[in-house]
Order: C-alpha cells, then structure tokens, then sequence
C-alpha cells in the first residue's frame, strides 16, 4: 500500500532562526479559530518526503468529515465518515481502514479542538512577520509523529500544514484557493466501493 506519508504539502515555510516570541493570546486566537470553521473547500498541492509533488481537492466538514481527493496520477482517495478514515489506492485495488482518531489527520476534525488539554502536546509556537507556526503531537503517542499548522495572521487563516512520520519524514501541504464555512453536502464523505460496481 502506498505510504500514509500522502495524508499530508509545499514546501515548509522557513522561520527566521530569530522568529519572535508569540504574544500571550496568541495560542488562544489560534484555538478559536480553529474551532470557527465548519468547513472547508480548497485545492491542495503536496510535496512528499522523497520531493514528488501530487495535487488534489481537500474537503473537511466537521465534525469528523474529511476527503482528500487526489488528481491523476496519484491514484488515491482517502474519506473520512466522522470515526474511520478510509484509504483507497485505486492502482493497486487495495483499501485500509484507519481509526480516525489515531491519526494527526484527524486532529482539524475533532468536535472541540483544545490546545491546552491533556491529549495535546505543544511543542513550538512561533509568530512572526504576519506567520504563525504551530508543532504540536498527540501527548500520549509523541513517537508516532507531529502536526505543523501553518496560518496566516490578520486575517488569520490557514495555509499549510505539515506532517511529520514516526520515522522523520516530513509531507507538506499547502492549501490554494481555500474556501471557508460554505456547504457540503455529506455525500463527500460516503466511500463508494469501487470494486462493487467493478462486479456488476
């Protein structure tokens, strides 16, 4: 199965050494902010750790849903119904199922997002120059990887995010075009089989 690196887009965004401090409120901004979106549409470009680029349409309507929809010839579709995040690799035939909750992908999904809780754990916040950087990890699965969000600041609002595996590797995701709070219809979340239609 191809690698779950795929999950998550262009290439990270470099903070001064410098960055300065973030102000008290910044991780707070940041929380309610995330909290304030129900969904998002957008196009995504994605830079994987062996530097391939793959594209695609990113979809998220929480709680729990999410599609990742990637464009030829990624031959990948990954869905989420609100609990299993399904994997679909189309060339290969082959289809996992994954607890949404054991994955950093899942962490935008979530019903309440909380930064400062026992399950998180914070590992860098940076702003500067209009950026806010934010590392974070599961608190009780830190060796399973990090979650990098990227935001941009007056207005904020995200653009990238960056996703680090338990061995180092780092994908990176950027997202174009992205539109946010519109409907989506819950249809986009429902993984159709392919293999069943390919049957009759």
């Amino acid at each position: 199965m191809r690698t779950l690196s795929l999950l998550l887009a262009l290439v990270m965004f470099s903070l001064p050494a410098h960055a300065a401090a973030p102000a008290p409120d910044t991780l707070a901004r940041v929380e309610d902010y995330l909290n304030s979106l129900t969904t998002i549409e957008s196009e995504f470009v994605q830079v994987a750790p062996d530097g391939s680029l793959a594209s695609g349409r990113f979809f998220l309507k929480r709680p729990g849903k999410m599609r990742w929809q990637y464009e030829p010839p990624v031959p990948v579709l990954m869905i989420s119904n609100g609990t299993t995040l399904v994997y679909y690799d189309y060339e290969l035939d082959q289809m996992s199922h994954i607890p949404l909750d054991e994955t950093l992908a899942g962490f935008l999904a979530q019903e309440r997002i909380q930064l400062r809780s026992d399950a998180i754990k914070i590992l860098d916040l940076f702003e500067k120059d209009g950026i806010i950087r934010l590392r974070l990890t599961q608190a009780k699965k830190t060796d399973e990887g990090e979650l990098t969000l990227e935001f941009s600041d007056a207005p904020l609002q995200l653009r990238n995010m960056i996703v680090k595996d338990a061995s180092g590797q780092e994908t990176n995701v950027s997202l174009n075009n992205a539109r946010f709070g519109l409907p989506l219809e819950n249809k986009l979340f429902i993984f159709r089989d392919p293999r069943l239609f390919k049957q009759r």
